[in-house]
C-alpha cells in the first residue's frame, strides 16, 4: 500500500499512520509516494496520485490524505478504480480518480470499523490508516462502507479557445521549480508556438537542448507540457505561480 500527505517529515505524522496499518497487517508493504504535497493542495495532490498510482500493481491500496476540512462533517471514501483501491476523504481527489478511470465509489462509516472517538484533527490516524489496516488484513470493504454516486469531483481547468489562440495555465510548480501547464500534445498543432506575453518560449525534447538562463517547453512524464530552466528553477527565473496563463498561437 501507498501513503500520499502534505504531512511532510518533521512531526511524526506519517510513520504513526505507518504503526496503525501495521498494527492490523504486520506484513504489510508501505510505500511513501510523498509526504511533500504544498499543504492543503487539493490539485497538486490529484495530479500527483492521478500519475503515480499506475506504477504499482494491480490491486495496490492507496492512502491519501491531503485533508483541508478534517474534523467536518465531509465524508470517507473507498474507491475501487482501474484495479487499485483508494481511501480518503471526500474532496474530490478521489471522486476524480474515479471518474477518470469509471470506478464505483463508496462511504466509509467509522462507527462500523469500530472507532467510537476520533481525534478531529488526526482523521488519517483514526480512520483511514485504520480502514488500511483492517483491509490488509482481510476484513471486506462491505463490512464497513456502502456504495454513493456522488462524490466531490476535483475540477482541474483544461486549455479554452479564446480569440483564435488556445489558452492554457500553469496548474503545478514541481519540486525544481518546472511550471507545469495543463497543455498536452493535441493542443499544439503543427507550426504553432507558445507564449508567456509576447515571449516566444522554445520547444525542446530534453532539458539539455535549453539555453542557459533561458526558460523552454517540454513534454514532461506526465504527459503535460512543463515550462523549464536547464539546471535551475523556471518558477524562480519568471516569477509565476499556479494559474497563470500560457498562449498557444497558430
Amino acid at each position: 500500500m501507498t501513503f500520499l500527505t502534505d504531512f511532510g517529515a518533521e512531526d511524526g505524522y506519517a510513520g504513526v499512520m505507518k504503526g496503525v496499518v501495521l498494527a492490523h497487517a504486520p506484513g504489510a508493504r508501505l510505500v511513501d509516494i510523498t509526504h511533500c504535497v504544498p499543504r492543503f493542495n487539493l490539485c497538486a495532490a490529484a495530479l500527483i496520485l492521478e500519475n503515480s498510482f499506475p506504477s504499482f500493481q494491480a490491486g495496490s491500496l492507496h492512502v491519501m490524505v491531503v485533508d483541508p476540512g478534517v474534523g467536518s462533517v465531509r465524508r470517507h471514501l473507498f474507491c475501487k478504480a482501474a484495479a487499485h483501491f483508494f481511501i480518503g476523504p471526500d474532496n474530490g481527489v478521489l471522486g476524480r480518480i474515479a471518474e477518470l478511470n469509471r470506478g464505483s465509489v463508496f462511504e466509509i462509516d467509522p462507527a462500523l470499523l469500530g472507532v467510537t472517538k476520533a481525534s478531529n484533527t488526526f482523521h488519517g490516524r483514526d480512520i483511514y490508516a485504520l480502514a488500511a489496516g483492517k483491509l490488509l488484513a482481510g476484513l471486506d470493504r462491505s463490512a464497513f462502507s456502502a456504495p454513493i454516486t456522488d462524490p466531490e469531483v476535483l475540477q482541474i481547468p483544461e486549455p479554452c479557445e479564446v480569440e483564435g489562440r488556445v489558452e492554457g495555465e500553469i496548474i503545478h510548480i514541481d519540486h525544481f521549480g518546472n511550471l507545469i501547464t495543463n497543455l498536452r500534445t493535441q493542443h499544439l498543432g503543427e507550426g504553432s508556438c507558445v507564449c508567456l506575453g509576447e515571449e516566444r518560449l522554445a520547444i525542446v525534447s530534453s532539458y539539455s537542448e535549453l539555453e542557459e538562463g533561458k526558460p523552454g517547453l517540454i513534454l514532461n512524464s506526465w504527459g503535460y507540457y512543463e515550462i523549464a530552466c536547464r539546471e535551475g528553477s523556471a518558477a524562480c527565473l519568471l516569477e509565476m505561480r499556479v494559474g497563470e496563463k500560457v498562449s498557444v498561437k497558430p
